[in-house]
């Protein structure tokens, strides 16, 4: 509408043309659609009190009840009121036009008055349709632009980097100051929250409330995506992912509100799904716990108190058994147990799911003798559970380290000196508890991995990786000339390379096997599409390791062909080594990593075979194109019998399966000699080949390729 003195101007004129139809006119009152007075031109001596007879006839006006002439005309003070109902086209109600007039100079008719005062209240009538539709427009655009304010602000604080319930409590402060209702509030008592804004019940009555909103949430029948409606709050469920439901979200005091109840509801399932997705960053979806960095957070900053606070590390003993027999869904079964147990024996502490199998909890103001007792009894009731099927029978355990926050005596970390403890744990028996000692001889060398593991984090971090190409001497005619197998090497602080042995195993206790291959994979790749642009399948062939934590991790497969389709590179010309205990071990893993490679156009190699107890049975599960024979049978074959048998045999075997065989640690010619008898495909050792610098070995063949040159290989000197 207008501004407030332009909308008296034009409605004064108004009083002017009805004074000049009806000079006996005194005054004017004109109410809005809601009874509400919106203008008025009072006579000298003011308006009277309202009565209640004016607010009962004012009322039938306004909702359309139909009053005979004189009904319209009541008594006010010294004063006539004539009541005339205003509407537009569709005779929606407008508002009411009262007319004081004096009641010593004349006592006119209702309807003659009406008739006489038509030309001025029709013509009002048209200009308050047309300000009520100008209105409305203005109204609706204020309220979408208060929407979209409030859908960017929310937006915007998700992807803040704050804590949980700081990010929750601050969308609720939006929702009051935006869509104007009195107040908000989120329960969720799985997490332990309880959140609230503006005007809501009082702590116990919102407590009830919750309860009594939970319980129509989980009902048979109910409409999870749906907006509730009740006399006290709008709500909607909060389902995490589709889940079950968690807690509500509710609005109160909604019909102050701008916002149609239609729209409130968009916005509510808007906010909800904001909600879902905040809690899905926090908190693990599976067990309900806290997501993992928020915890590190915590430590971190814990670690900082003059308190004493202690640390648990949990891993869970031998999951992959109850996934292998009883199926992922019972593993999912024994995640939730543990998550719930641990609420049960620590409430009130913080836990969290850290990987797969492995948990960490925060125990605030606990001594480490403390925390033991709570780390033994998490251990005794774990065992409680059975799990059996037909002949199959599993009873859960779980490890535990327990280790103090500050002074642990590994850079301050109680977190990582809790690991090594539950490490130690591990090996000494399983489902039990050890307390971090620093004097105890297994966990000092833990430690010494742990320091290792920072080193090779670091090497990653700041690419202080280089990656060199050992060659593969073809024995017989037809085979790859040029190929090699890919290495990984630390470059210290001199420059000088790391030998594998010195941080490979630390790599893999502490899960950063998947890391170190995707950088592997990455780089490779990056350097063949770099340096190698003309090689093909026929002319090279480079071998990438993989580890059993990366066949095990299902977002890697999708890592190496996102990598590999995208990079340019013939996939013929990249192989891939994955040894035969880790394959079998992952068995089902393995063969789809494999079948989905292959289709790609990639070559596989089982490397260290022969150590198996079933190797040759294995050769009908898998793909592979290449058997790397174990070194244990090439190093003595010139002087062993038996070594010779073997390797006979898997070359035997290889032949007819049409495979092709790699004999690892060459030593001599002799064995050269020896390997090119028993019809294997190549050698590769020291004596052969010394390792090149990747890059150098791709742009090297790449030439040869060109020019038709053939490479001779290394020097063996």
């Amino acid at each position: 509408m207008a501004a407030t003195s332009d909308r008296d101007q034009v409605l004064g004129d108004y009083a002017a043309f009805i004074r000049a139809l009806l000079p006996q006119a005194q005054g004017f009152v004109c109410h809005d659609r809601h009874g509400r007075v919106f203008w008025r031109d009072a006579p000298a001596a003011g308006i009277p009190p309202v009565t209640d007879e004016y607010r009962e006839r004012l009322t039938a006006l306004l909702a359309g009840k139909p009053l005979p002439d004189e009904g319209a005309r009541v008594v006010l003070g010294p004063y006539f009121v004539y009541l005339v109902r205003l509407a537009d086209e569709e005779q929606h109600c407008l508002g009411v036009l009262a007319v004081l007039v004096d009641r010593a100079a004349a006592a006119l008719p209702y309807a003659f008055a009406v008739d006489l005062l038509a030309p001025a209240w029709r013509s009002l009538q048209r200009e308050l349709a047309l300000r009520f539709r100008v209105v409305t427009g203005q109204r609706k655009l204020e309220v979408q632009a208060a929407e979209e304010r409030f859908l960017h602000h929310v937006e915007k604080i998700v992807h803040q980097p704050q804590d949980c319930a700081e990010v929750l409590a601050t969308i609720l402060g939006l929702c009051c100051e935006h869509l104007g209702v009195g107040g908000t509030f989120l329960i969720l008592p799985g997490k332990g929250l309880t959140l609230a804004h503006g005007q809501v019940p009082e702590r116990h009555a919102l407590a009830l409330l919750g309860q009594d909103l939970l319980a129509a949430a989980r009902s048979p029948g109910f409409e999870p995506n749906r907006m509730q409606r009740r006399s006290d709050a709008l709500w909607i469920a909060i389902r995490p992912r589709g889940q079950d439901t968690e807690g509500v979200l509710a609005l109160c005091d909604w019909r102050q509100s701008a916002f149609s109840q239609r729209r409130l509801a968009r916005v509510l399932h808007y906010v909800a799904s904001h909600v879902d997705a905040v809690l899905d960053r926090n908190y693990d979806a599976l067990t309900g716990l806290m997501a993992w960095p928020l915890l590190q957070a915590q430590i971190v900053a814990a670690g900082a108190d003059s308190e004493a606070h202690t640390i648990l590390a949990l891993d869970i003993d031998g999951l992959h058994v109850v996934n292998d027999t009883f199926g992922h869904d019972a593993g999912d079964d024994v995640l939730r147990k543990l998550a719930t147990l641990l609420r049960e024996v620590v409430p009130g502490q913080t836990a969290s799911r850290v990987t797969g199998d492995s948990f960490a909890v925060l125990l605030r103001n606990t001594s480490t003798a403390r925390a033991r007792l709570l780390a033994e009894d998490v251990c005794a009731r774990f065992r409680e559970h059975v799990y059996q099927r037909a002949d199959s029978t599993y009873r859960p355990s779980v490890s535990v380290g327990v280790a103090p926050l500050a002074g642990a005596g590994v850079g301050d970390d109680g977190f990582a000196a809790a690991q090594v403890a539950c490490k130690t744990a591990k090996d000494r028996g399983r489902g039990r508890v050890e307390v971090f000692e620093s004097a105890d001889a297994s966990i000092v060398r833990r430690v010494d991995d742990i320091q290792i593991v920072g080193y090779v984090r670091s090497a990653i971090e700041h690419d202080r990786l280089a990656l060199v190409a050992q060659p593969l001497m073809p024995l017989r005619p037809g085979r790859v000339a040029h190929y090699h197998e890919v290495l990984v090497r630390i470059v210290d602080e001199r420059g000088a390379h790391v030998a594998p042995g010195e941080f490979m195993s630390a790599a893999e206790r502490y899960q950063l096997m998947e890391e170190l291959d995707r950088w592997v994979v990455a780089t490779t790749l990056r350097m063949l599409a770099r340096c190698g642009t003309h090689l093909r399948g026929g002319d090279a062939r480079f071998a990438i390791n993989l580890s059993g934590q990366s066949l095990g991790s299902d977002a890697f497969l999708a890592f190496v062909e996102h990598a590999i389709r995208g990079s340019g590179v013939a996939p013929e010309v990249i192989a891939f080594e994955i040894t035969e205990s880790v394959a079998v071990a992952r068995m089902q893993q393995a063969q789809t990593f494999m079948q989905t490679l292959k289709r790609l156009g990639c070559r596989f190699s089982l490397d260290d075979f022969g150590t198996g107890l079933s190797s040759f049975g294995y050769l009908k599960v898998f793909p592979v194109d290449t058997l790397k024979i174990d070194g244990s049978f090439v190093r003595d074959i010139t002087t062993n019998v038996v070594s010779q048998s073997v390797v006979a045999a898997i070359a035997e075997v290889a032949r007819v399966m049409q495979l092709d065989t790699v004999a690892e640690y060459v030593q001599d010619q002799a064995a050269i000699d020896l390997l090119r008898s028993l019809n294997i495909s190549y050698a590769q050792g020291f004596f052969v080949g010394r390792t090149d610098p990747l890059e150098d070995a791709i742009a090297t063949i790449d030439t040869a390729v060109v020019s038709g040159l053939k490479i001779p290989l290394p020097s063996t000197s």
